[in-house]
C-alpha cells in the first residue's frame, strides 16, 4: 500500500496503471476488515487507495475510532502520521457517510493544533510543510501534477525514501516538463496571431494560465493532441466570455449570438464591424479543430463541439440580459444558466474529443449532453466556489448577480448565511463526484478521471483566493511546473 501511494503521489502511477489496478483489486478482495484492532495509518491508507480507485469499500471501519460515548478516542491525536492519513481518507466520502464528515472536521482541527506544536518542538513524525500543504490541497482534490511536484520534495526529505524510485520520479517529471514546455511554446505562437492586447484590449490574455488548466486535466505525454485542442478552444472561449461580459452591448450580443447559431462565414455580413474580428477567430478555431478531429477519426465530435459552443453563448446572452436589466434570478434559474457559463459542459466535451476514438464514442459524448450528476457537481464547484471568493470584488462593478446574491434575495439570508449554504452545496458536489467515480463507472475510467481532474483544477484555483481574476496568485505554481526542473 505504501509503495502504491508513493508511486502515485510521485506522479509515475500513470506508467503502472495495470499493476496498480491488479494490486488494489487483490487488496480489496483478500483483506478482512472484521478485526477488533486498528492501525490508523494502514486502515485509512487502504480505505483511501481503494476509494480513489473506485472500489466499493465500506466506511464502517471508522466507527471503531469512537468511544462508547460517541467521542473520538484520545489516542488519535497523538498519532500524527495516522491522523494525516485519516484526514486524507475523509475527503473521499460519499453522500450519507456522516462519520467521515465528523472525521474531516475533527482531523482538520487537530492537525491545525499540531501545526502550533510544530512551532515549539522538533520531534515529529511528519513535517510542518506536509501538513500545511495537505490542509490546502488534500490528495483527492489536488491537481496531480502539483501534488507530484510537492511530494517529490517531501519524499526527498524522508530518511527512509527509496533512492532509485526518487531518481526515477525526478527524471520522469523533468521529461514530461519538456513536453509541456514545447506545447506551451506552440500554443503561445498560435495565439500570438490574435494579438489580444491590440485587437481586444478588454479581454484577458491568459495563455499560460489556460495551459496550466489543460495539464491539470491530463498531463500525460500521450494526451498531447487533446491538450492542444482543448487549449485552443479554451483561449477562444475566454475571449468570447469577455466580449459578452465586458465589451459589447446587449443588442450587439443578440446579433453575435444569432451568428454563432449559424456558425458559417455568410453570417459575418450580419454583424457590426466591432463583432467581425471575434467571429472570424471563432470560425477559424472551430475549422482547425474539426480538421484535427478528422485526423484521429473523430469527425463526428465536431457537431457536439459546435452544439456546446452555441449552448454556452445562449447562456452568456441570458447573463447579459440579467446584467442589463439588473435582474436577480431565483437560485434555480441562476444554476441552470451559470453551470453552463462556468464551462462545466463545454470543457469536458472538448477534453474528451482529442483523446481518441478508442475510448471516446458517440455514447460518451451523448452522456455529457444529458448533463449527468457529475457535470452538475462540477458546475457547482466551478461556479459556486468562484462566486464566494469573488463576491466582494464583483460588488464594486456592474456584474450579473452571483449565487450569493440569489440566495440572499430568495431566502432572505445574510451574506454569511448564504455563503454557508453554498459551502455545503460544494461539499455535496464533491461527494457526488466521488460517487460517480465508483465502479462500475458510466464511462471508461480514463474519461471519468478527466472530469475529476477538472474539478480539482478549480479547487486549486480558488483555494488561493480568486486566482482566476488574479493569476499572479498562481505564479509560483506555474513556475514549478513549467519553468524550473526538479534538481537531480
Amino acid at each position: 500500500m505504501q509503495l502504491i501511494d508513493t508511486v502515485q503521489r510521485l506522479g509515475v502511477g500513470y506508467l503502472f496503471e495495470r499493476e496498480v489496478e491488479e494490486a488494489l483489486e487483490d487488496l480489496f478482495i483478500n483483506v478482512d476488515d472484521d478485526n477488533n484492532t486498528i492501525n490508523l495509518y494502514h486502515t485509512t491508507l487502504r480505505f483511501r487507495l481503494l476509494r480513489q480507485q473506485g472500489f466499493p469499500v465500506s466506511h464502517d471501519v471508522f466507527m471503531k475510532l469512537k468511544d462508547n460515548e460517541g467521542r473520538f478516542k484520545e489516542w488519535l491525536s497523538s498519532d500524527e502520521q495516522g491522523l494525516l492519513s485519516l484526514y486524507e481518507a475523509a475527503h473521499v466520502a460519499l453522500n450519507g457517510e456522516d462519520i467521515l464528515d465528523e472525521i474531516l472536521s475533527f482531523a482538520t482541527r487537530t492537525l491545525k493544533r499540531v501545526l502550533v506544536v510544530h512551532n515549539k518542538t522538533t520531534n515529529h513524525s511528519i513535517s510542518k510543510k506536509q501538513i500545511e500543504f495537505s490542509l490546502r490541497f488534500p490528495i483527492w482534490k489536488c491537481i496531480p501534477r502539483l501534488m507530484t511536484r510537492n511530494y517529490i520534495d517531501l519524499y526527498s526529505e524522508d530518511p527512509s525514501h527509496d533512492p532509485k524510485l526518487l531518481t526515477f520520479a525526478k527524471l520522469d517529471f523533468n521529461r514530461v516538463q519538456k513536453f509541456h514546455q514545447q506545447e506551451l511554446h506552440e500554443i503561445t505562437k498560435w495565439w500570438s496571431i490574435v494579438q489580444v492586447a491590440t485587437n481586444f484590449p478588454y479581454a484577458r490574455d491568459r495563455v499560460v494560465e489556460c495551459y496550466f488548466g489543460m495539464t491539470a486535466i491530463y498531463f500525460e505525454p500521450k494526451y498531447r493532441r487533446a491538450r492542444m485542442i482543448l487549449s485552443k478552444i479554451c483561449l477562444t472561449m475566454i475571449l468570447v466570455d469577455d466580449t459578452y461580459d465586458n465589451y459589447a452591448t446587449y443588442e450587439e450580443l443578440q446579433i453575435l449570438t444569432k451568428a454563432i447559431e449559424r456558425l458559417e462565414i455568410e453570417a459575418l455580413e450580419t454583424l457590426p464591424d466591432t463583432m467581425k474580428d471575434i467571429y472570424h477567430i471563432i470560425l477559424n478555431t472551430y475549422e482547425e479543430i474539426k480538421m484535427e478531429l478528422g485526423k484521429i477519426g473523430c469527425s463526428f465530435g465536431a457537431e457536439y463541439a459546435k452544439a456546446e459552443l452555441k449552448r454556452m453563448c445562449r447562456s452568456f446572452l441570458v447573463e447579459a440580459r440579467w446584467r442589463t436589466e439588473g435582474y436577480v434570478p431565483t437560485v434555480e434559474e441562476y444554476k441552470t444558466d451559470a453551470y453552463i457559463t462556468s464551462s462545466s459542459l463545454i470543457v469536458p466535451t472538448y477534453a474528451f474529443l482529442g483523446m481518441g476514438t478508442e475510448i471516446v464514442t458517440r455514447d460518451a459524448l451523448k452522456w455529457l449532453t444529458n448533463e449527468p450528476k457529475m457535470l452538475r457537481a462540477i458546475g457547482a464547484i466551478t461556479r459556486l466556489h468562484n462566486d464566494i471568493v469573488s463576491y466582494e470584488m464583483e460588488r464594486k462593478r456592474e456584474h450579473v448577480a452571483s449565487a450569493v446574491d440569489c440566495y440572499m434575495k430568495e431566502h432572505a439570508k445574510s451574506q454569511e448565511e448564504a455563503t454557508e449554504i453554498i459551502w455545503k452545496e460544494i461539499s455535496k458536489a464533491w461527494k457526488d463526484i466521488t460517487e460517480m467515480h465508483q465502479k462500475p463507472t458510466p464511462l471508461p475510467a480514463a474519461l471519468i478521471e478527466r472530469l475529476l481532474n477538472y474539478a480539482r483544477f478549480y479547487h486549486v484555483l480558488y483555494e488561493q483566493g480568486d486566482a482566476y481574476t488574479h493569476p499572479q496568485l498562481m505564479k509560483a505554481q506555474v513556475a514549478s511546473l513549467f519553468v524550473n526542473p526538479v534538481p537531480l
